[in-house]
């Protein structure tokens, strides 16, 4: 059976240092579509499987019903790019020997890669990430406690102006 290999970073999902992987829907919906015509394999740029393999576990994508590989960041490719080591998964998959038909991948350049070495390759972008500071490989710092703390002061202020929330004397109605 032709295999299709798909990127966990930017199809499946997205990994944040900060709160972990999280899903992209409508990848994970294209994940379950070709199932019925592909044995899937997925790519991460993350080197421990067994993060990796408990996100996909949470998520309803399990080994070996929903997928058959799942080819990590290893030692071996320590040293290249994230783009790189996507197209060094797809050929690692060809020395194998897998009949190799597709590969999905977020990163326009994995799919450069890809396609210079002669297979079929679809690029997946969601239009939340249209714009540059959605785009899931922008780099996101956490908030500042200073924008934390000015933030909570003005939901307080807020809330201590609210005619709705004041007690009222008198009466009640």
């Amino acid at each position: 059976m032709s295999v299709a290999l798909i990127a966990v970073e930017g199809v499946l999902g997205e990994h944040s240092a900060v709160h972990g992987f999280f899903p992209l829907v409508d990848g994970v919906k294209l994940a379950h579509a070709l199932r019925s015509g592909y044995r899937l394999a997925f790519s991460t740029v993350q080197g421990d499987a067994g993060a990796v393999e408990h996100w996909l576990h949470i998520n309803g994508m399990t080994q070996p019903a929903f997928y058959q590989d799942l080819i990590v960041r290893d030692s071996r490719w320590t040293d290249l790019s994230d783009s790189e080591l996507r197209a060094e998964h797809a050929a690692h998959l060809r020395r194998t020997g897998a009949d190799l038909s597709l590969v999905i991948s977020g990163d326009p350049a994995s799919i450069l890669l890809v396609s210079e070495m002669g297979v079929p390759a679809l690029l997946f972008t969601n239009p939340a990430y249209r714009w540059g500071e959605y785009r899931p490989d922008k780099r996101r710092l956490p908030r500042a406690w200073q924008e934390i703390d000015d933030e909570m002061v003005r939901q307080l202020e807020l809330r201590a102006g609210d005619p709705r929330l004041r007690e009222y004397e008198g009466e009640q109605v």
